[in-house]
């Protein structure tokens, strides 16, 4: 349950997949827009990069960090002496070499004295196929990476066969422990929840209940002095800090804190959640046209609340009190909180088809703006995360 890597992916159109004639432009556009345009530390963090590259380009050594950068090899390369040996080239300079999508055959079988890390597709693999790999792959000492990964249970069954990495969607999916009750500390957090939601709720009230949990307030006043806010002076005060930012942003911070606090919960849960919130903010923005955007992240916010507290999302929200407006956002994808929610999340699994492409050029939104506030949000996160202690 913890993050090992990203895989960097090329993406240039509304489908659900690359649209690429050319995979040796494709691949260097990734690697050029992380390490040159970007800073490799604003995408992945301190975290390794997988990064796809076809023949042409293992044949040429690349120019970017050996601890950061995975080689992935696409499975449909062509394996010749020329390939091998650029790979034993580059796993002798110290990079990581991983197999992509892979399948025993005679071609495949050559790679593997080079191959640090097996990616096997648990979708594309038969039950008796996968239990095949992993008797044949196990025993050669190599790291197993299940790819496509849904649900906990698929995850938990991988486990078992002997994989060691996971790749998937499961992630921001709930462990439902029906008839379990709530850990204390969730319990808690419950009820603060209810507390920071309720409409009703003023300045002093919630004043009181952060000034009661001195972590709490550590962590807010370290939030508010960090990089993701851009005051000119310092904060040294709850009531300040509250006042500067607005209720509704602090009711949304401090909820934030207290998920991120609950133990057994994977650290980068908290980062999507992070990351989806200031995104759902930043398109709110464009999409509205306002500055009051502070709905639009309390929308992403708390899309996540149901992983965090391994119960269903509609539950949840009928414990704690907030607005129609809300609640029908993150149910049912309603209004235009609910469309902006919707469509992060089309964007963070790629699933470019099914965005409302003609809603959001009609305000004003294409493609490359869209993607700048993505990228926009993960650069942000990077300001804001060290205030989140795990």
């Amino acid at each position: 349950m913890e993050v090992y890597a990203y895989e960097l992916l090329c993406r240039d159109s509304h489908e659900n997949r690359a649209n690429v004639i050319d995979g040796d432009q494709a691949s260097s556009q990734v690697l050029l827009r992380t390490f040159t345009d970007l800073s490799i530390g604003e995408v992945v963090g301190e975290h390794k990069a997988f990064i796809n590259f076809t023949r042409n380009l293992l044949l040429t050594s690349p120019p970017f960090s050996r601890t950061q950068l995975v080689i992935e090899v696409l499975e449909d390369q062509l394996v010749d002496s020329k390939m091998l040996a650029a790979l034993g080239q580059l796993r002798a300079q110290g990079y990581t070499i991983a197999l992509d999508d892979f399948t025993l055959n005679s071609c495949s079988f050559k790679m593997l004295e080079y191959a640090d890390i097996i990616k096997l597709d648990v979708l594309a693999l038969s039950p008796k196929e996968l239990e095949h790999h992993v008797n044949h792959l196990k025993p050669l000492g190599v790291i197993l990476l299940a790819e496509k990964i849904e649900t906990y249970d698929m995850l938990e069954q991988c486990k078992k066969m002997g994989f060691e990495l996971f790749q998937g969607y499961f992630l921001s999916r709930p462990q439902i422990m029906l008839g379990a009750k709530y850990a204390e500390s969730r319990q808690t957090i419950i009820q603060l929840l209810a507390q920071l939601n309720d409409p009703k709720s003023e300045i002093d009230q919630i004043e009181q209940i952060i000034s009661q949990d001195p972590v709490l307030s550590y962590k807010l006043l370290k939030l508010i002095n960090s990089a993701a806010f851009h005051f000119v002076c310092s904060i040294e005060s709850l009531r300040q800090a509250i006042t500067l930012l607005g209720l509704i942003q602090v009711r949304s911070w401090i909820t934030l804190l207290s998920m991120a606090s609950i133990d057994g919960k994977p650290r980068e849960l908290s980062v999507t959640t992070m990351v989806r919130a200031r995104f759902c903010q930043t398109l709110g923005e464009a999409v509205s046209g306002t500055r009051r955007s502070d709905t639009y992240f309390t929308v992403g916010l708390l899309s996540t609340i149901d992983a965090f507290m391994d119960e269903p999302l509609d539950i949840l929200l009928s414990k704690i009190s907030i607005s129609d407006t809300l609640s029908n956002a993150l149910l049912h994808h309603q209004g235009l909180e609910g469309e902006v929610l919707k469509t992060v999340k089309q964007y963070e699994k790629a699933d470019w088809d099914n965005i409302d492409w003609d809603m959001l050029e009609a305000r004003g939104v294409d493609e490359s703006a869209l993607s700048h506030f993505y990228t926009e949000s993960l650069v942000w996160v990077t300001g804001a995360l060290e205030t989140l202690v795990f």
